[in-house]
């Protein structure tokens, strides 16, 4: 077994990360980021609302708990890794339009986090949405169903475009 010793402040104060690495909460990322994220929350709400209205309640509380309290919380473990901080949100959006490198985060718990995100976000909605198209068509249920679709769409392309910046 190996027993190490807690960090003390010193040896933290020894492992800094450089200024160009840390988080900038640039109005425009945290802007266009909080707000699709507010969206694609809104648009599954919609698609689950359409099929029924208690379900659709209760995927707007999990989606809402699941993307801003439990990714955002899982992302935002320290101010180190920011300019200023926004409580997780600076991260959230660039978890959900940037890339996938965010400083602080591992990979693979960006990569995980993220699918999680679209999982709730689009698949469940989305799914449940087709499906219930099977059993009555409506031009709202199409209409929502392309909406979801497309903004899903267009984060992967941004994500992808951005690649790891």
């Amino acid at each position: 077994m190996h027993n190490k010793k807690p960090q003390t402040s010193k040896a933290r104060e020894n492992l800094t990360v450089p200024n160009n690495e840390k988080i900038e909460a640039s109005k425009s990322l945290f802007f266009s980021g909080t707000s699709t994220l507010a969206i694609w929350i809104v648009l599954g709400t919609l698609a689950t609302l359409l099929i029924n209205t208690l379900f659709g309640w209760l995927f707007l509380g999990f989606s809402a708990f699941v993307v801003l309290v439990v990714i955002r919380r899982l992302l935002c473990n320290s101010c180190y890794y920011c300019k200023s901080c926004t409580k997780g949100f600076a991260k959230l959006s660039k978890l959900s339009l940037s890339g996938n490198r965010i400083p602080g985060v591992g990979k693979s718990s960006t990569l995980g986090m993220a699918a999680t995100m679209y999982i709730v976000l689009s698949v469940i909605p989305g799914a449940l949405l087709a499906n219930s198209m099977f059993g009555g068509f409506s031009l709202q249920k199409l209409s929502v169903l392309i909406s979801l679709l497309l903004l899903t769409a267009y984060t992967v392309i941004v994500r992808v475009k951005n690649g790891y910046k």
